[in-house]
C-alpha cells in the first residue's frame, strides 16, 4: 500500500498564538486498513523561541525539518508507520503519526541518525484504531 504524499496546510492561532497544522490530505483507505492501530505523539519542545510568533527559532527549525525528514524516512520506508499530521505552535513541534506495531516503531525510532546529539523529543503512545486523534483535529481545523 503506497503512502499518499498529498499535504493540506492551515494555519490560525490556538490560545490567541500562531498554529501551523500540516496533514495528509488522502489516508481514508489507510485508515480503513486497520494495520495502524497505534497513535504515536512526538513533541519537540524548542529550546530557542522567536518571542514575535511563538515558533522555533529559524535554527532550530532548521533541526527540527532534519529531524522530520528522518523520522519519515525511517518509519515510511518500510511501512511500519506513517506521519499523518505536524503541528507547530508556541514553542513546540508534534507529530501525530500512526504505526503497525510499536515495536518495529522503537525500533525504528533507535535507527535515526544522532550524529548531532540526541533529539530534544517525547514520545507517547496509545492504541487508536478508529484515528480519533488524527480525525479529531482535522476536523477541528477544517471547520
Amino acid at each position: 500500500m503506497a503512502f499518499s504524499n498529498h499535504w493540506t496546510t492551515a494555519d490560525g492561532t490556538l490560545n490567541n498564538q500562531p498554529i501551523m497544522i500540516h496533514f495528509r490530505s488522502d489516508v481514508e483507505t489507510l485508515q480503513q486498513s486497520n494495520q495502524y492501530g497505534q497513535c504515536v505523539q512526538i513533541a519537540w519542545n524548542a529550546e530557542d523561541v522567536n518571542p514575535l510568533n511563538g515558533f522555533p527559532s529559524m535554527d532550530e527549525m532548521a533541526k527540527i525539518d532534519g529531524f522530520n525528514l528522518r523520522l519519515m524516512d525511517v518509519i515510511e520506508a518500510e511501512q511500519h508507520g506513517i506521519v499523518v499530521m505536524v503541528l507547530t505552535s508556541q514553542g513546540v513541534n508534534q507529530w501525530i503519526i500512526y504505526c503497525r506495531n510499536l515495536e518495529e516503531m522503537r525500533q525504528d525510532l533507535d535507527r535515526i541518525p544522532t550524529d548531532q546529539g540526541l533529539y530534544p523529543i517525547e514520545v507517547v503512545a496509545e492504541e487508536d484504531a478508529s484515528w480519533e486523534t488524527f480525525t479529531e483535529l482535522r476536523d477541528a481545523i477544517q471547520a
